[in-house]
């Protein structure tokens, strides 16, 4: 294999001076891993389709559609997330409908765009088949990930300052379009979670600094480009982010959400935030463990090999802006203060690129050494370095199809029966039950009306999005009442809206405790009995018509006198005590 397809041509200028792919003519053995590559992308990312829709998903879809029919966000429609997420999803609900597989059917997308992204990114610093591993690193990665992790705002950002980068990067008299382009989509990413801000050194620096200045002796920090230039990019990219930031609070400010978007980010969105620290023992350690295992120790240990293999080799002008990179994407993991599984996407395609950068180097040094070998006459000893060479890429493949044959396995049942598939997925969450969640949205779509309102006491959002009923208060998700993050006057306004909307059926979730982000150990149900007064309602007003052991269904009891009164009663009765324990 010839080294100019692995490793790019190091002119005198900078590597980073062109960030545009490299030039350097394509070898057959290149382009046929760039051709695997493609291929491995597409085999690891159709088994996606079969995942289910996580509760984060259930909840960004019944919003986004709930804006669709002209609800605003927070006004109507509350979440502690930023605005970004739910205007995607609004897309998204706007193009699939009503189905269970839609957020998975964009996460594929999202892989794809992502891999074309990453092998441009790469190119430049590790050459066609370095990008090509770095693509298939992140698709496998991707790939093994779990069900709730699809489409989730991280996703979104990867694209968007990926392709920022990109934009920043390419040369040219359009420039100026793409710096605003480009920092319009970080002001996008700003929106789907505001840690995205973390992201503006790479794209307002990274494109232009000079790596091969940190080989030097002392290293030196330099630009490819006068900083007069630099300052006008950046001017421009920084009005793209406000461009992006003015469309959407200019969107919520003149349909008069301000003030709802007011209490959700700034008064319970940092309450939200402290808590992480303030209620966990140890957070520094527990930080600690959760990057070792959601980021894994591998890839912590690889950047470290990466680092010191770069620094001895004075290389630093290949590994230094991938490092970097993957050092801005921790920081907005970190910048979170939590430390959710699934926020660690953001680091991982950067993590991938760091593998490649390694396998590089591992192709280089034995290249050499095999030549040496070759040069002193011991063929023997040659050959026995590529075996072993061969041996260790090897090491993976079997996990890898064993991975790819189960996945495969489960989208052949999905296909077959997509329902009995999801009611006995194999990888669910405790909490999720999701055999009587589908039992509990066929119950409703037989029994209610499309013009009947329904209210779910839970956080299980899809049971409102798959039945084609919204939510009759603002509150789509109980979390917002029952966390001790809350504000004390939702209770009251939850119960203003259920008397005023009368919802036919109320159904209430058992065994979905989520301590971790509502700080309370009680399921709903079981939170039923420190809210006295949504019990009393549902005690005065509502009989069981179903009990799917994690589910029940309460349905409205019809008196002559609901016509005249207007509204649920509110006083406990002895009719409603009996309906309630079911007699």
């Amino acid at each position: 294999m010839n080294l100019e397809t692995i490793t790019p041509p190091q002119p005198a200028q900078s590597v980073a001076a062109s960030t545009a792919p490299s030039k350097a003519r394509a070898s057959l053995p290149s382009s046929i891993l760039v051709a695997t590559a493609i291929v491995f992308v597409l085999v690891r990312a159709l088994p996606i389709l079969s995942f289910p829709m996580g509760n984060d998903q259930g909840t960004y879809l019944t919003i986004g559609r709930g804006l669709l029919d002209g609800k605003l966000l927070y006004r109507d429609l509350w979440d502690n997330k930023p605005p970004g997420i739910f205007i995607a999803y609004a897309g998204i609900a706007k193009l699939f409908g009503r189905v269970m597989w839609s957020a998975a059917a964009v996460d594929i997308l999202l892989l794809l765009v992502i891999s074309y992204l990453l092998f441009r990114f790469t190119e430049p610093y590790v050459g066609r088949s370095g990008a090509a591993i770095a693509v298939m690193v992140h698709a496998s990665m991707h790939g093994e990930m779990m069900y709730f992790w699809i489409a989730q705002p991280e996703t979104f950002q990867v694209v968007c300052v990926l392709a920022g980068y990109l934009l920043v990067a390419r040369p040219g008299r359009l420039w100026a379009l793409n710096c605003f382009v480009a920092g319009f989509l970080l002001g996008y990413a700003c929106w789907l979670k505001y840690n995205a801000i973390a992201f503006l050194p790479f794209l307002a620096l990274l494109p232009y600094l000079d790596s091969s200045g940190l080989d030097w002796r002392p290293p030196r920090f330099s630009l490819t480009i006068p900083w007069r230039d630099w300052f006008m990019k950046v001017a421009v990219l920084l009005a793209g982010l406000a461009a992006a930031a003015a469309i959407v609070l200019a969107w919520i400010v003149l349909r008069g959400a301000w003030p709802a978007m007011r209490e959700a980010q700034f008064e319970v969105l940092p309450r939200y935030a402290a808590m992480a620290v303030q209620r966990r023992p140890h957070y520094f350690l527990s930080a600690f463990a959760r990057t070792n295992y959601w980021l894994g120790a591998w890839n912590l240990w690889a950047a470290l090999a990466g680092l010191v293999l770069a620094w001895l080799r004075r290389d630093l002008k290949r590994f230094a802006p991938i490092f970097l990179a993957a050092s801005v994407a921790y920081i907005a993991t970190v910048m979170q203060v939590r430390f959710h599984d699934y926020y660690f996407q953001t680091c991982y395609p950067f993590c991938a690129a760091i593998w490649a950068y390694l396998a590089v180097c591992a192709f280089e040094g034995v290249l050499t050494l095999a030549r040496s070998f070759m040069g002193r006459g011991w063929k023997l000893a040659a050959g026995l370095v590529w075996i072993v060479f061969a041996q260790a890429l090897f090491w993976p493949l079997p996990g890898q199809f064993n991975e790819l044959a189960m996945r495969y396995e489960e989208l052949r049942e999905w296909q077959i029966d997509p329902v009995a598939f999801y009611s006995n997925y194999p990888r669910q969450l405790p909490f999720e039950h999701f055999d009587r969640e589908f039992e509990t949205i066929d119950y409703l779509q037989r029994n209610a009306k499309p013009s009947d309102p329904i209210y779910v006491w839970s956080y299980k959002c899809q049971i409102y999005y798959l039945t084609g009923h919204g939510p009759p208060t603002r509150f789509v998700s109980n979390l917002g009442i029952i966390s001790l993050w809350s504000l004390p006057s939702w209770r009251g306004e939850l119960m203003r809206d259920l008397s005023k909307a009368r919802p036919r059926f109320i159904v209430v979730a058992r065994g979905d405790e989520l301590h971790t982000l509502t700080y309370v150990n009680l399921d709903s149900d079981q939170y039923l009995k420190t809210f006295p007064e949504l019990a009393s309602l549902m005690t005065n007003n509502y009989e069981v018509a179903a009990d799917f052991d994690a589910f029940v269904v309460y349905r409205r009891i019809e008196r002559d006198s609901d016509a005249h009164q207007g509204g649920l009663q509110g006083l406990p009765g002895e009719q409603g005590r009996r309906s309630r324990t079911g007699g």
